[in-house]
């Protein structure tokens, strides 16, 4: 779980951890197979989300809106 603001610098490295080859490259080079039941689960202010991430990462992942009632 990512909990905090989506930074451009560190999402982008999530791409190949979302997509079909599930590889997570550390910054040592060393790549890490990510098995098919593990999931990553990001909560985000859904305005930053949007501004700061790539046309890319946004169509690897999945959105749920949750309304506050609270005002």
């Amino acid at each position: 779980m990512f909990d905090g603001d989506v930074d451009a610098l560190w999402v982008e490295d999530m791409n190949s951890v979302m997509d079909d080859n599930k590889l997570l490259t550390l910054p040592n080079g060393e790549r890490i197979r990510v098995q098919n039941h593990c999931k990553l689960l990001f909560e985000v202010d859904h305005t930053l989300l949007v501004s700061h991430t790539s046309p890319i990462s946004l169509s690897l992942s999945l959105y749920i809106y949750i309304y506050d009632l609270d005002y």
